[in-house]
């Protein structure tokens, strides 16, 4: 009878243990006077390292940050430098540094960092300019080999610009412009695949999404979506990851429905699928790889009902039918449905959600995160806890018999 008791204790251990998904409540990293605080959806600004969750927001007048070691209790400010909009900067987190790009409406400015376990930053030099000229809407990626690379708005033109240093420091290997023809609105997403290759995703209002990939030593030709596959939302509604060589993308379109596609190095996107449908015309979706299973998680706001945050996942290549409707901001309202920005991937087993909430100032840059399976969800999660509980259960047997 013992041992009954120890199996049933540590298979119902074993479940909570691999089935915790959420943390307690969302919480309040800062309260801002800019609702620009967190735009936007394809470019990263947030990511968990050495212990602590990193949130980097514009508070009106700086880009900033804080950090936190539990998602609730947040540090103190650390500011950065002059902001005045969160689309002037993104950050990205390679597993050992965190780098910025930014700019506004001039030079666009490189930095790398390391997050300490204290929550401070140590640089791995000053602030650099990277690009000159006159540039907007940065987005910055690094490839498999350190080297960061810059996506940008220059003249009308959707630009990407490499380094070809790795050490923290900037030296323009090559800008290119990925188009012979203007596109206003202009936005490039950079998204590194393996052995130091480069998509880039680059679109525009009412225009179809485009890629050019770089072989590691030249280009690709440009793949573009199907005809009815546009972007609708000024500043585009897009975000994406990479699983290897694979670009998934999501998307807001015609119809104001969210829609997921991929692209496999050097071949044409897959057809679209729609994740949901009759979201609002600002619903623009964020997306996240669980980097232990390659389940994506896909967020928006302010559809089946207002002032709500849901998701669905993509597991085994099908997504949820039905969403999850996760947070629940109907008292304070959220601030736009477009304030989203997300992890690129798990990091820990959490994935982390940045939004904002009041419709004056001062507003709040709030925060939400996911915590990840330990085992694989599909197809092999749950054979995996029937395996280990029927060890248990042997052990046990064997034991009190």
């Amino acid at each position: 009878m013992t041992g009954r008791k120890i199996v049933a204790f540590t298979v119902l251990l074993l479940v909570l243990i691999v089935n915790v998904r959420e943390a307690l409540a969302a919480s309040t990293v800062d309260s801002p006077t800019t609702d620009d605080a967190t735009i936007w959806s394809f470019q990263r600004k947030s990511f968990y390292a050495n212990g602590r969750f990193w949130v980097f927001y514009c508070d009106g007048s700086n880009m900033a940050f804080k950090t936190s070691t539990d998602g609730t209790s947040w540090s103190s400010k650390t500011t950065i430098r002059s902001c005045t909009a969160a689309d002037q900067f993104s950050i990205w987190f390679d597993g050992t540094y965190f780098h910025y790009a930014y700019c506004a409406g001039g030079s666009i400015y490189y930095r790398r960092g390391t997050p300490e376990s204290d929550g401070t930053v140590t640089w791995s030099a000053g602030e650099q300019t990277a690009i000159s000229g006159t540039n907007y809407l940065p987005c910055i990626a690094v490839d498999s080999n350190g080297y960061p690379w810059i996506g940008y708005h220059q003249n009308k033109r959707p630009m990407v610009a490499k380094s070809s240093k790795n050490d923290g420091t900037w030296a323009t290997q090559f800008t290119q412009d990925l188009t012979d023809w203007d596109m206003t609105y202009a936005i490039v997403v950079p998204v590194p695949l393996t052995n130091g290759k480069m998509a880039c995703i680059y679109t525009s209002y009412n225009q179809r999404i485009r890629l050019k990939s770089w072989s590691g030593s030249a280009w690709n030709n440009e793949w573009r979506t199907a005809s009815a596959d546009v972007c609708v939302y000024q500043n585009s509604g897009i975000s994406a990851v990479a699983q290897g060589d694979t670009v998934h993308v999501v998307f807001l379109t015609g119809s104001y429905a969210i829609k997921y596609t991929s692209y496999t190095y050097d071949s044409n996107w897959s057809s679209s699928v729609t994740v949901q449908s009759s979201v609002t015309s600002t619903s623009t979706p964020v997306l996240s790889i669980d980097t232990v299973n390659n389940n994506l998680y896909c967020f928006w706001a302010g559809s089946p009902t207002a002032d709500h945050v849901y998701y669905k996942k993509r597991v085994g290549g099908t997504w949820d039918s039905s969403p999850t409707d996760w947070i629940n901001e109907a008292t304070d309202h959220l601030t736009g449905n477009s304030a989203l920005t997300c992890f690129y991937s798990s990091y820990s087993y959490k994935i982390g959600l940045v939004y904002m909430t009041k419709t004056s100032s001062p507003y709040n840059v709030r925060f939400e995160f996911l915590t990840m399976p330990v085992v694989p969800e599909y197809p092999f999660g749950p054979f995996l806890i029937l395996l280990v509980c029927f060890f248990i259960y042997l052990i046990a047997r064997r034991h009190y018999s």
